[in-house]
């Protein structure tokens, strides 16, 4: 496939992918004239770069794993080098899928607490409602505490 089918496939603008091209992220086959052909794999690198990045993911560490392979003469130094650099990306996915979860858990908790709510017919604040749980729960709970503050 040419760039334009790429980028409809990947959802990405040919511009990026472009960028991604030149930092040895995608490698396209080339034909005799130099023409560009995509395959089904490079739509999948393209949407994994996607995902990568919406997760703060470096264009070059991302680059840097698409190509350190290609650096090295022997298996085992390929798989090394390849082996830290995966490491460091799973431990960066690990702590942005536990400050996720920790942030989920706070929002569950103050959506609990606001549906307590439901059915109370005071105006809704700190000073009008003193016997809401919302009270205990932004004591406990920023995401709470956001919601109910006075101002």
């Amino acid at each position: 496939m040419k760039i334009g089918d790429l980028a409809r496939n990947s959802g990405l603008t040919e511009r990026m992918l472009r960028h991604y091209e030149s930092l040895g992220i995608i490698a396209p086959d080339r034909s005799s004239g130099g023409t560009r052909h995509y395959s089904s794999q490079d739509v999948e690198i393209a949407r994994l770069t996607h995902r990568l990045r919406e997760l703060d993911v470096p264009l070059d560490t991302i680059a840097a794993i698409a190509r350190e392979r290609r650096t090295h003469a022997t298996g085992e130094a390929s798989g090394l080098a390849v082996g830290e650099l995966l490491e460091a990306l799973a431990q960066h996915l690990a702590e942005k899928a536990e400050k996720s979860l920790a942030l989920h858990r706070m929002v569950t908790e103050a959506s609990r607490a606001v549906r307590a709510c439901r059915g109370c017919q005071n105006e809704p604040g700190p000073a009008t409602c003193p016997d809401c749980p919302m009270n205990e729960a932004a004591e406990q709970n920023a995401v709470a505490a956001m919601v109910w503050q006075e101002n």
